[in-house]
């Protein structure tokens, strides 16, 4: 290629560079999800901790005492 380079040539580089990194984030997030999706509902708490809530309201969306929560995070 001669230089400098054209617009377009600059535009169709960006354009294929931002398709290529697209493409990578929505594969990861893909891997991300099928992740989360295998784990069972208990190993799901951790998902429900780090959102924030606390050990008792973690423990009523899993159907567990508060006491049971604490013990699984100490694994």
């Amino acid at each position: 290629m001669t230089k400098p380079f054209g617009d377009d040539v600059c535009d169709a580089i960006r354009h294929a560079s931002s398709a290529a990194s697209l493409h990578l984030i929505t594969s990861e997030m893909r891997a991300l999800r099928d992740c989360h999706a295998s784990l069972s509902r208990r190993d799901g708490r951790s998902s429900l901790v780090v959102t924030g809530l606390l050990n008792k309201q973690v423990g009523g969306e899993l159907g567990i005492s508060e006491i049971t929560v604490k013990a699984l995070e100490a694994r």
